[in-house]
């Protein structure tokens, strides 16, 4: 082996300052990065960070020069950990817990007594006041009575007993706060006399600097415990234009044992633990079955999906994802910057930390569905204008400066429509009530199913209101099913969408009331057998 001159030379060992500078958060790690100069002289030097957490992933160290060097090199990096013994408190703190806890305890000793004294003499003028009401009766016989006497006896008997009784409690509640305080100090005193086990990591890197001059150093690292999750705020501005200011953020959470000072926060949406291998395949056997002459109908719940509602004539924009557990990112993975430096403690409390914001004109409106609720809620409609989308998380909702609860949004594309509830009024009143009947027609055999719904209204404020009325009937898929709106006997003649929504804009005055009714009606074949429910009120 032959050694050139570079490697006979003295190792020379320096600690830099490498504070962390960038912090990308993912769903359920972070990568750091830290950055520090130092000046070096040519020849091997080993560079030393202290204070690192000590849960990073050693196969994800990595260090470079921040500018290029050709001449010099970063032989090798690795992660140091050693386990410390953590030192007793000092002597003299000792002795001032146990100077508290005698105290305490000297003093609970005291108050017991005082108490087991109190509760005798309780006791005694109990029997004083039982013995006392036993006389009452053999006076009287004798004819012995003076009601004034015996009034003063019992009032000043009953007094006594009544501040016997509440120096007891008082004393009862003393003996609890100085329980709480003794059992304190127990705990204090015993993890003063026990030693605690303390890891530390440090990154330790070897270099072969050629030039002397000033080097920037830079490690990137992973590490677990830290995860991160979209939340909004979201303010309504109602007036002649009312508008709506979105502000995005992200909630952090990090215990990783070293805390992220005045950093630059990126938030991912990567999955890196995400698997990419295809399932295993299995054998999937098919069967011949005759076919049934019997028609068996059930009736199912599909959702309407309305995350986002588009911008104008284009369709929405809500992606078809896989619904996985964590943040939705509509499949594409983004990569979000906190427009402020931020500080995240290694304390695992949550941290929010501003994205972005934008505003946008609202458009405000009453929409009632009474099927599912019977309030009136109001609804606003808004443009996302911000350049990123908005992603799936809970929003907090403020109207003007007062803060009236919370919601949540799915993915919202840039540029697009999205709607937003904001509770319900209190000045309208709803009520909702169906009747159903059901008869067969005897020349087709045919059942016929009929839905009275009557929505009644009531407006005990002194606005009026305009309310957006939704009602629904089924919608059918196949030809021994019919479902139809009687057209003259629904209000307003109205008739449902290819979704089988029924939408009425009624104009509720002040102090007013109002009754809108849907009859609707289910025609089934006399071959349709095991019907399970066409409405919620079919017998």
């Amino acid at each position: 082996m032959t050694l050139d001159k570079t490697s006979t030379k003295t190792l020379q060992i320096t600690i830099v300052d490498a504070p962390i500078c960038t912090v990308t958060v993912l769903e359920d790690r972070a990568l750091v990065q830290r950055k520090g100069k130092v000046n070096l002289t040519s020849g091997l030097w080993r560079i030393c960070v202290e204070k690192v957490a000590p849960v990073i992933s050693d196969k994800s160290l990595r260090a470079q020069f921040g500018t290029k060097n050709q001449n010099s090199s970063i032989n090798d990096v690795r992660l140091r950990r050693r386990m410390l013994v953590k030192e007793a408190e000092k002597p003299e703190e000792i002795e001032y817990l146990l100077a508290e806890y005698r105290k305490f305890v000297n003093l609970f000793e005291e108050i017991s007594e005082d108490r087991q004294y109190q509760e005798k003499n309780f006791q005694e003028l109990r029997s004083i006041s039982d013995k006392t009401i036993e006389e009452i009766p053999i006076d009287a016989v004798w004819g012995q009575l003076d009601p004034s006497n015996w009034r003063s006896q019992f009032q000043t008997l009953f007094q006594k007993l009544r501040e016997t009784q509440n120096e007891i409690l008082s004393s009862y509640t003393q003996e609890e706060e100085l329980a709480e305080k003794i059992n304190y100090l127990i705990e204090r005193i015993k993890a003063s006399y026990r030693p605690d086990l303390v890891y530390i990591a440090s990154i330790e890197a070897d270099l072969a600097i050629a030039n002397e001059g000033e080097y920037e150093l830079v490690f990137d690292y992973i590490v677990p415990n830290a995860l991160w999750r979209p939340e909004h705020q979201a303010r309504l501005l109602t007036g002649e234009e009312s508008k709506l200011d979105f502000r995005c953020g992200g909630c952090v959470w990090q215990r990783t044992g070293e805390d992220w000072d005045n950093v630059d926060l990126v938030f991912s949406t990567a999955r890196a633990s995400l698997g990419t291998e295809p399932p295993i395949l299995t054998d999937d056997r098919l069967k011949v079955k005759d076919k049934s002459e019997e028609i068996i109908v059930e009736a199912r719940e599909q959702e309407i999906q309305t995350a986002g509602l588009g911008t104008g004539d284009i369709p929405s924009q809500q992606p078809e994802t896989v619904n996985l557990p964590g943040v939705d990112d509509g499949g594409e993975v983004r990569q979000l910057r906190a427009s402020v430096k931020a500080t995240v403690p290694s304390d695992g409390l949550p941290y929010r930390v501003p994205l972005f914001s934008f505003e946008s004109p609202a458009e405000i409106e009453y929409v009632l569905i009474p099927e599912i609720a019977t309030e009136v809620i109001l609804k606003s409609q808004q443009i996302n204008f911000a350049s990123h989308p908005l992603l799936a998380a809970p929003v907090d909702l403020i109207r003007s400066s007062e803060f009236i609860g919370k919601t949540s949004i799915l993915f919202i594309a840039p540029r697009e429509k999205f709607a937003l509830g904001w509770g319900a009024d209190a000045a309208l009143r709803v009520q909702r009530t169906q009747e159903s009947q059901q008869v067969e027609n005897h020349l087709t055999k045919w059942n016929i199913y009929t839905f009275t719904t009557k929505i009644f209204l009531s407006n005990i404020g002194a606005e009026p209101k305009v309310i957006k009325i939704i009602e629904r009937v089924p919608v059918s898929e196949i030809e021994q099913v019919k479902v139809e709106v009687i057209r003259d006997k629904t209000t307003d003649e109205v008739q449902p969408d290819e979704n089988g929504f029924c939408i009425w804009n009624v104009t509720l005055e002040a102090y007013c009331q109002k009754v809108v009714t849907l009859l609707h009606k289910i025609e089934a074949a006399p071959e349709i057998s095991n019907v399970v429910k066409f409405d919620r009120q079919l017998p």
